[in-house]
């Protein structure tokens, strides 16, 4: 996974390295040299698409440690691209500061954070049988939160318990054969309305505190999806977990 990117990282430092110690033993301006000029130019650029793949692998919600080295990095690789086209005498030192850290702590890190990984199990954030394998989309819809609390997007794990959500309540009212209920002109009413209708309904049964957790997992689905300057994070997730578990359960046991 992210180890190939730090592979990738390492070598392309490497290269810069040789480019580097090339220029400097022959003396050649950087700035005036169309060949060394265009390699060096090229491996920086190649240089912070890898870091930036490093980071996007590495999120600091999942894997601070690594993180916390992306970040000492950050300002060398970011210094080091700024002084081009310097001296090759003056871009080496930071150069090869970076490949240190890449090769001693930021490896370090990846392989405890890799080992880890390998041996913890996947983290559930609403158990599997709470829906049946007969319902195959809602199945895997339930799949898709799970993927995405346990990798960390959070934004994407909100949405999909929206969905999820939504889907229960008319599949629910479906099964009791009371859809007419919550279509308007032959179409289904928007969520806020459908959590309305179902808090209301008897026949879904729902407890106190499911009727009181519907509104907050639309509003978080809707912040994921709609709110362009505002984030899902963690803590959200976390403080509705129980309730949410709890919800769709519940729903899912009307189908």
């Amino acid at each position: 996974m992210a180890s190939a990117s730090l592979a990738d990282f390492e070598r392309s430092l490497a290269e810069l390295l040789k480019h580097l110690r090339v220029a400097k033993k022959n003396k050649v301006k950087l700035s005036s040299s169309s060949f060394y000029g265009q390699k060096v130019w090229s491996t920086l650029a190649t240089l912070r698409k890898l870091f930036i793949s490093l980071q996007r692998d590495y999120p600091v919600e999942r894997y601070s440690r690594v993180a916390f080295q992306l970040a000492t990095i950050e300002p060398l690789l970011h210094k080091l691209t700024s002084l081009y086209p310097a001296s090759a005498s003056d871009l080496l030192p930071l150069a090869e500061e970076v490949s240190f850290k890449a090769k001693s702590d930021l490896s370090a890190e990846v392989e405890a954070a890799e080992k880890t990984t390998t041996v913890a199990p996947t983290v559930v954030f609403v158990p599997n049988e709470l829906i049946e394998d007969r319902h195959y989309i809602l199945k895997k819809v339930l799949w898709e939160i799970n993927k995405s609390y346990d990798s960390a997007c959070y934004n994407a794990c909100a949405a999909m318990i929206r969905r999820l959500t939504e889907s229960l309540i008319v599949q629910a009212f479906e099964h009791y054969a009371i859809e007419s209920q919550i279509k308007k002109d032959n179409n289904y009413l928007e969520f806020s309305e459908l959590i309305g209708k179902a808090i209301a309904e008897p026949k879904l049964g729902l407890t106190r505190n499911t009727k009181r957790i519907l509104l907050d997992l639309k509003f978080f689905g809707d912040l994921a999806s709609h709110n362009r300057k505002a984030l899902v994070r963690k803590d959200d997730l976390d403080r509705l977990h129980q309730a949410t578990r709890s919800a769709i359960e519940e729903l899912a046991g009307n189908l």
